[in-house]
Formats: structure tokens, sequence, C-alpha cells
């Protein structure tokens, strides 16, 4: 197949190669090395495209096509005063090429000189008016330009001499541009009904979808524009930002990650890439992709920030402060970079300073309720807790379901001696956490009898097996499963293994299956060599380093790649005193997400310091 017609299939790699070759055998051909330029940038790979290019106008100094092309490359990096020369080289060489103003007036756009972008187009459909092509483009760059009226008149008018698939599509866009969601979906869907195999308008329409809140129909649109055109970047990352929208984090991973092969020079893409790590709690991974970020346009400053972010939920509170700091110099309005810094300080302990950057941040946005909880929490450590309770109050009423706020109004109230205001907010925390939480809180409110009340049998033996009242937890009788299991794991406690082993031999199930294995290690039973269940052998792992058998617990836990197996291998590496891997290991748990294993590492290092005096 010749290589014109693998680029007009997207085989861009292949066709390279061809090209690649010609030039190896001697070939000295500007469109050759042309060629190259073009299949290198459908690839990404913009600056060894430039280096083509440069070649091909080495070999026809008069080639329009080279400079245009070169101009294109060079807006990609952000080279635009290089380029602007380029552009204008071309349509000096060849005033009727089209294309090249459009692209000018584009750049024109992005350098913000909107006078030139205007006087450009105008002069192009001028030039070429009996040309729908030219003028459906000219519509397009006025799209992004925010003049939607404009745009509307060029496409009616694109219309009237040609019904086509992409001025209905380009249609939509200024419908939706002007909010008007409902007829945007009409255009898109009259530019489908043209050609179904439409990439662009199925992703367009993916987005108004998502825009009325309509998420599962907008991915099936994308995953439609995306089996269209597999190497389709704007609907890849769409789909990613639309699971992420919906928690399907690791879903949106694979997402962020494909369009970022397409198009590696998006730094939005590789922040939100970083954002969908961090919120699965994979801290120490996510910060490469916000330095990814950075790097690309270094005055980003929400991906600065989230570095920042990222090193505070580590608990890594001193090395954040650096990062929210170069956010706040690059966006001084910045509401949520102000609130980090002040968070992070609270954390450290400087809770009059901290108090100057979360008063910042409510100036700024008074309506997050995280905010003013920190503030809440500063005050109170400093012994204002009138102004504290005022806060939190503030807190709750914005934010009802961030249970710090209701808990620490209780140990307020409780500290102050008031126990049936403490109760109140205790109560109100009770409504709405989860069954771990909860014990905590009972303990707090001294409930323990009304834990042996509870009509619910299995929370309360969550709760008596939580608190460690094995005892009164094997008074619980029932036969539902998940009971037996509760008192197995109780009996197991008190080192009655037989018995833990009689209440679940008869359960079926993973879990119990495991835990009937596990009864059995602790009996001296089976070979466990060959183990490859993660959860049982961190199980078994652990018992062996408390009974001293350190090397086999290292083998077990090597076989893995948990953020529990990296935990225990950092303590195995403790125990033999060797610090340096002991800290690696811990690092890439807490990198995982494994917050334990921060406070591991602040440990280590006061290690490694009081060795090296």
């Amino acid at each position: 197949m010749e290589p014109t017609e693998l680029m007009r299939k997207g085989r861009y790699e292949e066709a390279l190669k061809i090209y690649q070759d010609m030039i190896e055998k001697g070939i000295e051909d500007a469109t050759v090395y042309n060629n190259c330029g073009v299949a290198l940038d459908s690839l990404g790979r913009h600056r060894e495209a430039i280096e083509y290019y440069k070649k091909a106008l080495e070999i026809s100094p008069d080639y329009s096509t080279g400079y245009y092309n070169l101009a294109n490359s060079l807006v990609y990096l952000r080279k635009y005063d290089e380029s602007l020369k380029y552009y204008e080289k071309a349509l000096s060489l060849d005033p009727d090429l089209k294309d090249a103003y459009i692209d000018l007036a584009n750049l024109y756009l992005m350098m913000g000189d909107l006078p030139m972008m205007r006087k450009t187009l105008r002069y192009a459909v001028e030039k070429f008016s009996n040309d729908p092509e030219l003028i459906y483009s000219s519509a397009l760059v006025l799209i992004d330009a925010g003049d939607y009226r404009t745009a509307k008149t060029l496409l009616e008018f694109s219309l009237k001499m040609k019904e086509d698939d992409r001025y209905w599509n380009a249609m939509g866009n200024v419908y939706f541009g002007m909010e008007n969601y409902n007829d945007s979906l009409l255009c898109y869907d009259k530019a489908i009904e043209v050609n179904p195999n439409n990439e662009e308008a199925w992703n367009n329409k993916g987005f108004a979808l998502f825009t009325l809140g309509n998420v599962e129909d907008a991915i099936e649109c994308y995953k439609k524009a995306i089996e269209i055109n597999p190497r389709y970047r704007q609907a890849w990352y769409n789909k990613a930002y639309a699971y992420h929208a919906i928690g399907k984090l690791n879903l949106a991973v694979r997402g962020y990650w494909m369009a970022l092969k397409i198009e590696p020079i998006d730094e939005v893409a590789w922040n939100n890439l970083g954002n969908a790590l961090y919120n699965l709690k994979r801290y120490m991974v996510s910060i490469p992709y916000f330095m990814k970020a950075v790097t690309i346009n270094p005055n980003y400053e929400i991906a600065w920030n989230n570095i920042g972010n990222a090193l505070d939920r580590m608990g890594i509170h001193k090395y954040s402060i650096p990062f929210h700091d170069r956010a706040l110099a690059i966006n001084p309005k910045f509401d949520y970079a102000w609130h980090a810094k002040g968070h992070a300080l609270c954390a450290l302990g400087h809770y009059e300073e901290s108090l100057e950057y979360l008063e910042r941040a409510i100036e700024l946005n008074s309506e997050y309720g995280e905010t003013w909880y920190w503030r809440g929490n500063a005050l109170y450590n400093l012994g204002r807790y009138e102004e504290a309770i005022e806060s939190l109050k503030k807190a709750t009423a914005l934010e009802p379901e961030f249970l710090q706020s209701w808990e620490l109004l209780g140990d307020i109230y409780d500290e102050l001696g008031y126990p049936e205001y403490a109760y109140k907010y205790y109560r109100e925390f009770l409504k709405r956490a989860g069954d771990e939480d909860k014990n905590r809180v009972y303990l707090k409110m001294g409930k323990y009898k009304e834990i042996l009340k509870m009509e619910d049998k299995l929370l309360r033996a969550k709760i008596l097996y939580k608190t460690g009242n094995y005892e009164d937890l094997l008074k619980i009788e029932g036969e539902e499963k998940e009971l037996k299991y509760l008192r197995c794991l109780a009996l197991e406690s008190l080192g009655k293994f037989e018995d833990a082993l009689k209440e679940i031999e008869k359960i079926s199930g993973d879990k119990f299956e495991r835990e009937k294995r596990f009864i059995n290690f602790l009996l001296g039973r089976g070979d466990f060599d060959g183990c490859d269940d993660e959860e049982l052998c961190m199980k078994i792992g652990n018992i062996l380093i408390s009974r001293g058998e350190i090397a086999k617990a290292e083998k077990i836990f090597k076989k893995f790649k948990m953020k529990e197996s990296y935990y225990f291998l950092g303590e195995i590496y403790l125990r033999k005193g060797d610090l340096k891997e002991a800290e690696k290991y811990f690092e890439i748990s807490a990198g995982m997400g494994n917050e334990i294993a921060v406070d591991r590492i602040r440990e280590v290092k006061k290690l490694e310091k009081v060795s090296s005096e």
C-alpha cells in the first residue's frame, strides 16, 4: 500500500517507516521529508516533525506547504512568534493557500490579537466567498473566539450552498456556546443523520448530554466516537472525565492515559490523570503526573497546588507548603490554595498563622464548609472555644456530611462540661457515619450499654469486636454467616483456634475459606508456601513477623505489590536495621494511600538523623 494511502487511513507509523526507508536509500525529495513531518505531527511527535520540515525547506526553499506545516508544528509547541513568521512566508509564496489563512487567524486568536484575527478572516471570506468550506472554517475560529452570532451567520450561509454533517456539527457548537443545549443536540443529531460516522458530532453530543447531567448516555456517545476513530484524543479525554465525575476512577485513569498517548502535550489531561490517582488514594503515584503538567505549563497553579495536596494527604505538610506558595504566587485569588496552606499549617500546629490563610480563603469563597472546619480546628487548639463553635456550626450548615465538624463540636462541648450538647452533636455525627466511625463516637459518649441494647445484632457484634469485647460478642446468638464469622474472629482473638474453626467450618465463601486456612496455619496445619491469596498471605506474614520468622515473612511479602506488603517489608527492614530500605518500602506504601506508613517514615527519618550524629 502506498504511504499516502496509509496516511489517509490513519496508519501513520507504517507510512512514516516507508518514508524514512526512502530517505535512508538516498532519496532527497522535499515532499518525502514533508510527509515524514506530517506523520510525526499526527503521532504527537512535533519536535521531530520540525526537523523534517526544515530539511524539506533546505531542499526546496520555495516550498509553501513546508512553511505552512512547520508553522503548525511550532504552534503545537507554543512557539507563536516563530510560527507567525512561517505562516506569512507560506502565504507570500502561495496566496491561494486557504488553510493557512484559517490557521493564521487561529494563531492571532491564541496570541490574543482579535483585531488581526478578524482582519485575516474577513480577507479570506471576501477572497473565497463562493467556497463554503473556507467560510465554515472561518466560523470555527469565531466559535473559539466566542463570537457565536457571526459564526451562526457564516454557517447558515455555508449550509445554503451545501448540506454537510460538519457544518451541522459546528452549528451545534454555536448553540452549545449560547447555552442552548437542546438545540445543540438537534444539530448534532442532524450531523449524525447526514453522516453516522462523524466522530466529532458523537463526541459533541456526548458533551451536551454530560452538561445536561445525562452522564451514562454521554459515555455511550464518547464510546461511539472512539469506535469510529480510536485515535480521537478528545473523546478519550471526555470519556475519562465523565468516568471521573461518577467515581469510576480506574476507568478514568485509563481514558486519560489513552488521550495522553495520542497528544502528550496537554497539561490539563496530565493534571486530571494525577487527580484520578489522588482520588484513588495513590498520593505518591499522583505527584509525577502533576509535575508533568507544570513542566508543560509552569503557570498552571492548580497542578502546583495539587502537588501540595498530595503531600498533605501523605502527612508531609512541611514539604507541601512551598507548592501551595507557588500556586498563590501565580494566582493570589486562588481560594483553594489559601485553604490548603491553612490546613497544612494547622496540621503542623501553627494555629495563628493558619488562621490568616483560612480567613483569606473564606474572604474569597465563604461557601466551602471544610475551610470553616479547619478554622474551627485552629481556634479550638488556641483555646478560643466560642469562636471555634461558631465556625464549626457554619461548617455543618454548608457541608452536613463532613463528619469531622460534628465530632469536633461534640468534643468541644464535652471538654467544656456540657454533655447534653456534646451528645446532641455526636448524635448528628452518628446519623451520617458508617459503622467504623460510629464505634469511636459511641465510646466517646460512654454508650457501652447502648451498644449492647442495639436491635441490629450484626452491627452490635461488629462494634463489640472492634472494641475488643469478645466475651460479650460470643453471647449474641444467630445463624447468619457474618455473625458466625465474627464469633469465629472473637474465638480466634481469645486463642481458641479449634472452637473458631468449628464456628465457620460449614460456611462457604471466599472470605470464610480464607479464614479457615488461616486458622489451620495457626494450628500448624497445611503448606502455605504456594499460597497466592493476597489477603491470607498478608495475615500469615504478619504472624510470622510477630514470631520472629523474618525470612519466611519477607519471602511472602515480596510476592505481592500491595500497599500492605510494602508496609510490612518496611517493618522487616526496620527490624534488620536497614533504614534506607525500610524508608523506601514505607514511601512506596504511603504513595499507594497507606497513611499509617507516613508515621513510620517520620520515625525512620528520626532514626537516620540519630544514627548520622
